[in-house]
Formats: structure tokens, sequence, C-alpha cells
């Protein structure tokens, strides 16, 4: 995060800067935050950690009028399944972060 006040820049940042810095909510199988971890660490498969941290993330798949499925092909550069043809848009809610788009609960 960047200091208060200051912007912060992905200027000059590689793949695994992104990962190291962002860092994922880790949850258990009842889906109860138990901590956090960077996505680097979140996606490192391992032996004893054949599938990585469990971790929130969320996919978006966009339907045009045809039901046609919009899917994107990941960068070659990706740390993480480069080059898969995935989902149209996938990732994670960061600890520490709240984004300002939710609504406010009605009243």
């Amino acid at each position: 995060m960047a200091p208060p006040g200051e912007a912060w820049s992905s200027a000059g940042k590689s793949q695994d800067e992104f990962m190291l810095k962002d860092t994922c909510l880790a949850v258990n199988y009842a889906d109860e935050v138990v901590g956090f971890e960077s996505k680097y660490n979140a996606h490192k498969f391992l032996v004893g950690q054949p599938t990585g941290i469990l971790h929130r993330a969320f996919s978006v798949m966009l339907f045009d009028a045809d039901d046609r499925l919009l899917l994107q092909q990941r960068a070659s550069s990706k740390v993480t399944f480069a080059e898969a043809w995935t989902n149209t848009c996938c990732s994670h809610p960061l600890h520490g972060l709240a984004p300002t788009e939710v609504d406010a609960p009605e009243a």
C-alpha cells in the first residue's frame, strides 16, 4: 500500500512483485477468514500443499445475447496458469482493502 496521500504506482513492477505485494484472504473450508497470504504464496504448489493455500477469489462469466461465453487466454508471462484459456475475468478480494463501489445496506 502507498503511504497516506500518495498514489501507488505499478510502473516498473514485475508480475512476481505484484503477487508478493497483494495479500489474499486465507479461508478454511467453511469460507471463514483465517488469515492472509500473498498471492504468490497462495498460488504456490508444493509437496504438502499441492493446490496452494485456500483463499477467496471470484470469477466473472460474461455471456452475450446469443449465450456465447467470452473467454480470455492468460498471458504467457503469468506466474500461474500461463497461456490457459479461462473465464472472462477473475481476481481476489484483498486483505486490508474495502471496495468503495459496494452498496451500503438499505435503511
